[in-house]
């Protein structure tokens, strides 16, 4: 039996949303992925994507319950800003668990709450999330046990403030998220290179090229394209997407990247919102 369930883009988009005429194609919402499995939603970061997916599950009509994981990259606000708008977390009978990390003396949850407080935004965390939630703070390299046939394995991203990427495996697909990291001039990321080794989907920041890294944006913690597609050739991945886009970058720009892209890896896919894959199409 192959494996069932549906890989979908909801905000693809980095830094901060761009709405707009030249991002119509490829969609201006902020980071936002997911895996609906059965019964069960898997949630990779929470930008103004989020918002487009909690409508989507509330309109599922084959569930009563919407049960799902949200594992946070890291607590960046293109990251984060789509949580408060995240309908599903506003019913009681809803049940999730957030993933992430803390950060010195703030726990997981206490840096959720800060962000939705006066003066920040009008409804404190308590009182607008009625769903029923559990956060977990995670490290690198540990398994997280989802169910009987799903694993999460956060792995440490290079990013500023720190970041964490996920390797996520159901039954005989794995899915690398590697949102928000930057490898080195000329070096591929060991550490990457190693999780994301023979990959059937690797879903990759590929904010910038490398001619935009070597005007000024080195070390600000994204990757250029063809770093990217460097690693998907050397890692053996089945299927790259290309994520994360610079708010500047427009439909055209993006359409040429996936053109130069697959002509070095043809399994390339520039990804964009509202592309919805099942999951069968990379377990054959």
């Amino acid at each position: 039996m192959g494996t069932e369930g549906v890989l979908s883009f909801w905000g693809v988009r980095g830094s901060i949303p761009a709405p707009g005429i030249d991002t119509m194609i490829f969609g201006g919402n902020t980071s936002c992925v997911s895996v609906e499995y059965e019964d069960y939603i898997l949630i990779f970061d929470a930008g103004s994507g989020i918002r487009k997916l909690g409508q989507h599950l509330m309109e599922r009509e084959d569930i009563n319950v919407i049960q799902g994981s949200i594992f946070l990259s890291h607590m960046h606000w293109d990251h984060l800003q789509g949580l408060p708008f995240f309908t599903p977390a506003f019913s009681e009978e809803n049940q999730f668990t957030v993933y992430g990390e803390g950060r010195r003396k703030l726990s997981l949850p206490k840096i959720l709450e800060d962000q939705m407080q006066v003066p920040y935004f009008p409804v404190d965390m308590d009182t607008l999330f009625q769903a029923q939630i559990k956060f977990r703070e995670v490290e690198s390299k540990q398994v997280i046990q989802i169910e009987d046939d799903i694993t999460v394995t956060p792995f440490r991203l290079t990013h500023p403030n720190a970041a964490l990427g996920y390797l996520l495996q159901i039954q005989k697909v794995r899915i690398a998220y590697v949102s928000d990291h930057e490898h080195e001039a000329g070096r591929l990321s060991q550490n990457v290179l190693k999780m994301v080794q023979g990959v059937e989907v690797l879903i990759h920041d590929a904010q910038y090229s490398r001619e935009e890294l070597a005007k000024g944006k080195r070390r600000w913690g994204h990757s250029a394209w063809e770093d990217v597609v460097d690693l998907a050739l050397e890692s053996q991945v089945k299927h790259l997407f290309l994520f994360h886009h610079d708010p500047d970058a427009t439909d055209e720009q993006l359409n040429e990247r996936q053109f130069l892209a697959q002509q070095l890896f043809p399994n390339t896919t520039v990804a964009r919102e509202g592309l919805r894959i099942p999951l069968s199409r990379f377990a054959e």
